[in-house]
């Protein structure tokens, strides 16, 4: 083997293993998305087979959200911070009521009571995808929770709509770098 042929060898190697480190790490887009158009289907067709299991399925998707966040501050902890707020308050956010979590955390007044401008930052970057995979399927909870209370149809459209909106967000996380987001 020369050693053009070793040299490329060595880096093919090491952007295999590279890859592998980051895919390992990677929140699980796939099955995010999966799990958010299954409840995204049942939702837009009117009938629930089974609220408890669509209800648990967003409890699901918050832990896939905080677990992808866990990941991503381990290779950006500039941002440990900002995601940590989110995941200290992800249980917190189930007990809400809609007006309550679309006022603190859709609006962003919690963020900001915190001293982050959530103007700052690309929308659809990583940092605020991953804030959203955390926020959208827990207001969805809320409005199941809401729609097995009540059977109410319009918590259904909500929680569909929570859920159209965020995968979306979640195409970009893996996709995107390291944005910047500043504190005032």
């Amino acid at each position: 083997m020369t050693l053009f042929n070793r040299k490329t060898a060595m880096l093919t190697a090491g952007i295999v293993l590279a890859t592998q480190a980051y895919t390992a790490n990677a929140m699980d887009t796939e099955g995010y998305i999966k799990i958010a158009n299954h409840t995204i289907n049942e939702a837009n067709g009117g009938f629930i087979s089974n609220i408890n299991k669509l209800i648990a399925m967003q409890e699901k998707l918050i832990e896939m959200g905080v677990q992808g966040s866990k990941d991503y501050i381990k290779k950006h902890p500039e941002h440990a911070d900002v995601l940590g707020e989110v995941i200290a308050n992800a249980e917190k956010m189930k007990r809400m009521t809609l007006e309550e979590i679309e006022d603190q955390w859709h609006m962003g007044k919690h963020m900001a009571s915190k001293g982050y401008d959530l103007e700052k930052f690309d929308h659809f970057g990583p940092l605020f995808s991953l804030m959203d995979s955390i926020i959208h399927p827990a207001t969805s909870f809320i409005s199941l929770n809401e729609y097995k209370r009540t059977r109410n149809t319009e918590f259904l459209s909500r929680a569909s709509g929570e859920l159209i909106e965020v995968v979306e967000h979640v195409k970009h996380i893996n996709n995107g770098s390291s944005h910047q987001f500043t504190q005032n």
